[in-house]
């Protein structure tokens, strides 16, 4: 299973609709409202295994209106499963949308003076305090799947399981593509296999006063890092900054751990002999679990790996993922190849290819990921 990734100027290039030619998509079938329901009714009964239905969708489909009404439903499928299927890394990172392939710049931007300057009578006011800001430059990048369904297929009624399947497969299939995106952020992922090697050492390094260390996930080790993280300086300013709300992220391996640091209402402790009772200043504390850290991450210490980022939101965001927009959600689309008919027409798409007597459909994702402010971000690979 392949995921092709093209970026810079063979990006920009491939982003246009030209790309397609030769590909419907089925949002633009004009299909009549009595042929939609008819449409939406026998694939139901098709998939629900419905005494005859199956019979009844072969006999449809010899025509080509219903294939065209047919494949403009499992779109709208495709569409409704994608926006009901959570995703965890909306919750550890921000979003934004980009207009076309093109790098993004994305600013952080702060200010060296505090309030206002005092004015003395009858004097002039100060010029604008002194300002500063980094840049980052964030694109995105097209994924896609195509698959093929033959005519035989078709004719035999041995495609009701693939059409069955395909809204569900491409919609997953999509959505795990933003979260290995967003988990690039974390991870040292290979585009080539989506596979993880390390914790993301471009991001997580000494330069940025976040490399990893090798604490596990403890109350005592967790209390440091947020400890430390609140005494931080701006280094623009060089002054102490309010730390922002920060969420933990961790495999599921850590959950239970996690889950033992949140839950109690009441920790004990015991400074200089002195055993003390306390509220657990961790019981407010966001965390989230990204599956995508246990598939990904190939590393030894994986199952132990676990990171502090800011909220979405935040005034300093350390995390960003990007959509095209008008293009946020997958596309679907079918190869319109059929050639025309001797005495004139074009052939449906859905009536097979030209070359091979195939159907080709094909599934299209746009989505990018970049780091930023690394100030409030932590990352260990644990014990």
């Amino acid at each position: 299973m392949t995921i092709e990734l093209l970026t810079g100027k063979a990006a920009a290039e491939a982003g246009g609709e030209s790309d397609f030619a030769g590909y419907r998509n089925p949002r633009a079938f004009r299909i009549k409202e009595s042929l939609a329901e008819d449409a939406t009714t026998r694939l139901s009964e098709a998939f629900s295994n419905t005494w005859g239905s199956d019979v009844r969708l072969a006999e449809a489909f010899t025509t080509s209106d219903f294939k065209l009404a047919a494949f403009a439903e499992l779109d709208q499928e495709l569409q409704s499963q994608y926006e009901a299927l959570p995703s965890t890394w909306d919750q550890y990172t921000d979003t934004t949308t980009v207009r076309d392939f093109r790098p993004k710049r994305l600013k952080s931007r702060g200010r060296a003076t505090v309030g206002l300057a005092r004015v003395p009578e009858h004097t002039e006011y100060p010029a604008d305090d002194q300002r500063y800001f980094s840049e980052y430059a964030i694109s995105v990048a097209k994924y896609g799947r195509r698959k093929a369904i033959t005519w035989e297929a078709w004719i035999n009624n041995e495609a009701v399981q693939e059409l069955e399947d395909m809204p569900a497969e491409l919609s997953e299939q999509a959505r795990e593509t933003e979260m290995i995106a967003a988990v690039s952020n974390l991870l040292l992922v290979d585009p080539k296999t989506n596979e993880a090697s390390d914790v993301n050492t471009t991001f997580f390094k000494t330069a940025n006063g976040n490399a990893p260390t090798s604490l596990p996930l403890t109350r005592d080790n967790l209390k440091a890092v947020l400890d430390g993280m609140a005494v931080r300086k701006d280094p623009g300013t060089k002054r102490s900054i309010a730390r922002p709300e920060v969420v933990v992220v961790i495999p599921k391996a850590l959950e239970s751990q996690m889950t033992s640091i949140l839950r109690p209402i009441e920790v004990r402790r015991t400074v200089d002999g002195v055993e003390t009772i306390e509220g657990n200043e961790f019981s407010a504390l966001s965390y989230v679990v990204e599956p995508m850290l246990d598939f990904v991450n190939k590393n030894t210490k994986a199952a132990t790996t676990w990171f502090v980022v800011p909220k979405p939101g935040s005034a300093r965001p350390a995390l960003w993922t990007a959509k095209l927009a008008g293009h946020e959600t997958p596309d679907l689309r079918v190869k319109a190849d059929g050639g025309q008919r001797v005495g004139g027409g074009d052939v449906s798409p859905l009536e097979g290819s030209f070359e091979v007597d195939d159907i080709q459909y094909r599934c299209r994702h746009i989505v990018g990921n970049q780091t930023a402010d690394a100030l409030f971000t932590y990352a260990s690979r644990g014990a």
